[in-house]
């Protein structure tokens, strides 16, 4: 099957300076819009909690914001999950339950509830829902947990007894009198004593404020995560440095596979369709996320599969016509694998705009909604991008073209 004819021959070279004058504009106003504006990071990036709830009947997203907002959580982000109206995923960038200034006043409150002893370790978890204190003089469990109550600290779910024997983390060594009641475990170590209370971090407590909903009884908690800043940090790095290993890598390949004059045509392209994809994800404030750059990374895939197929054309024809300037084998390569590459593009955009309309209010939304806008860029790119660059090269560093 065929989208045109056989001897078609639309003068895609003629135009070549106008098309990358185009696309250079284009790329500076994305760069200088997400230096500007800024990307908008998810989670993954910057820190957060994941929540995955599902209720047993159907609920609306626009109630789950207004249950969040009452108790605190007023920037929440609400998808729905499947097609059921059961199933939805609580995102937020709230990663613990305690913010610095509780865990002062907190700190405070222990030390007046627990006169007389010395508090050496005061330590919350990341996620907020454990607290670990070191005191010089032992106290009852009831004592400390009492205390933690009138530190207005909300005391988590009661801990199962564990066996007599535990791995104490702080001493490294095995500890046989590790002693658990209720919410909290106790332990010697050294010339102190260290408890362990578990509290209610951010995920229990919104599971509390939709469970006390009529239509939020019974609600199950699928699956709960965090993610804390510092780990963002290391993933928003590693997110960026597997697309640039994955340019690097392509135009090594690029180059032993085809020619010199390639490999830079083909990188160009590349980073073309990546930089307009950001672009309009920083302008549309579509939240960056480990699937984003997974879209990223699929749109690297796809485009240079296009591009390959022209330069494979381009290659072919080198080697048959090689009284022929290179412009003009160029042009009539384009040519020959344009229904290719149309058919395949338009195929391709059936099945994303299908499961970008159908997942619009789902978490594959913003994926989908990159490889619209890589594919689209990506066809683009391949002809008036990629082999027009093979031209200038050959022309500026191997020999005349015109």
């Amino acid at each position: 099957m065929q989208f045109f004819k056989d001897n078609i021959n639309f003068d895609f070279m003629g135009a070549r300076k106008t098309f990358l004058v185009v696309s250079a504009i284009a790329v500076a106003v994305c760069v200088v819009l997400t230096i500007a504006i800024g990307p908008k990071f998810g989670i993954d990036f910057m820190g957060g909690t994941e929540i995955q709830v599902r209720f047993k009947e159907n609920a609306d997203a626009s109630q789950i914001r207004a249950v969040l907002r009452d108790i605190g959580f007023s920037s929440a982000e609400v998808v729905s999950v499947g097609s059921e109206g059961k199933s939805y995923l609580i995102r937020l960038h709230t990663v613990s339950a305690v913010s610095a200034e509780q865990s002062e006043k907190a700190k405070k409150s222990f030390q007046e509830s627990l006169k007389g002893s010395e508090i050496s370790k005061f330590d919350f978890s990341p996620g907020g829902d454990k607290l670990t204190i070191r005191i010089s003089k032992e106290q009852s469990i009831e004592s400390v947990e009492k205390a933690a109550v009138e530190a207005n600290l909300s005391l988590g779910a009661a801990l199962e007894q564990p066996n007599s024997k535990q791995e104490n983390a702080e001493a490294g060594a095995v500890e046989t009198s590790k002693k658990c009641k209720s919410v909290t475990c106790t332990w010697p170590y050294q010339n102190f004593f260290v408890y362990e209370i578990s509290l209610k971090g951010v995920s229990d407590r919104i599971m509390d404020g939709l469970r006390a909903q009529s239509f939020g009884q019974n609600a199950e908690r699928e699956r709960s995560e965090w993610v804390g800043p510092k780990v963002g940090q290391q993933l928003k790095e590693a997110g960026i440095w597997s697309v640039v290993y994955a340019l690097i890598l392509i135009m090594i390949y690029i180059a032993v596979r085809f020619d010199l004059r390639f490999a830079p045509g083909a990188v160009v392209a590349l980073i073309h369709d990546v930089f307009i994809t950001v672009g309009i994800f920083t302008i549309a404030r579509v939240e960056f996320t480990l699937g984003t750059i997974a879209a990223l990374l699929t749109i690297i895939g796809y485009s240079l599969n296009d591009t390959i197929v022209v330069f494979d054309r381009i290659r072919e024809n080198m080697s048959k016509m090689k009284e022929r300037r290179l412009v003009s084998v160029i042009n009539m390569s384009i040519n020959q694998t344009l229904s290719r590459t149309i058919l395949t593009s338009l195929t391709t955009l059936f099945v994303v705009v299908a499961l970008l309309t159908i997942g619009w209010n789902t978490n594959v939304r913003d994926f989908a909604f990159a490889l619209l806008i890589g594919i689209i860029v990506g066809t683009y790119s391949s002809i008036f991008i990629a082999s027009p660059i093979v031209a200038w090269i050959d022309s500026r560093f191997f020999k005349k073209t015109e």
